[in-house]
């Protein structure tokens, strides 16, 4: 993360197996809509390593029924958990519309699928514009 540039719009998901509570020292990096009222350890961690990173979990900031948030199944227990997160830059958190789970598909596995929507502008290069302009071949 260090290595970076702090211009680049920086995405991490994935299983994390964190569960991100409702306290109020994860405000600055979680929302207040997780399914979780307890942070575990690895949720600490994760929260943490956001702070640290200026990042943002999007993933508890849509308020959903608790059925579209939660991302794990344990099928011996029926215990639904919200494991699975989406972490982006915070100077880019905008860019993302909407994080839900998707409970249809059907993936063989315990985890539900999490989509996330994402709008993104793609400009061009000012520099390279403006030296074509000019007639300066770059090479």
């Amino acid at each position: 993360m260090e290595q970076l540039s702090k211009h680049d719009a920086v995405i991490k998901l994935g299983d994390f197996n964190a569960k991100v509570g409702k306290e109020m020292n994860n405000r600055l990096v979680a929302g207040k809509y997780t399914l979780h009222n307890e942070t575990n350890d690895i949720g600490l961690r994760l929260c943490q390593f956001a702070e640290m990173n200026n990042l943002l979990t999007s993933s508890t900031i849509y308020e959903y029924k608790k059925i579209y948030k939660g991302t794990w199944k344990d099928l011996a227990n029926k215990v639904v958990n919200q494991i699975d997160h989406i972490l982006i830059c915070k100077r880019r958190a905008s860019t993302i519309q909407d994080v839900r789970t998707l409970r249809g598909p059907n993936c063989d596995n315990a985890h539900f699928l999490v989509r996330a929507i994402i709008k993104q502008k793609i400009t061009t290069n000012y520099e390279k514009r403006k030296q074509k302009k000019v007639g300066i071949q770059i090479d």
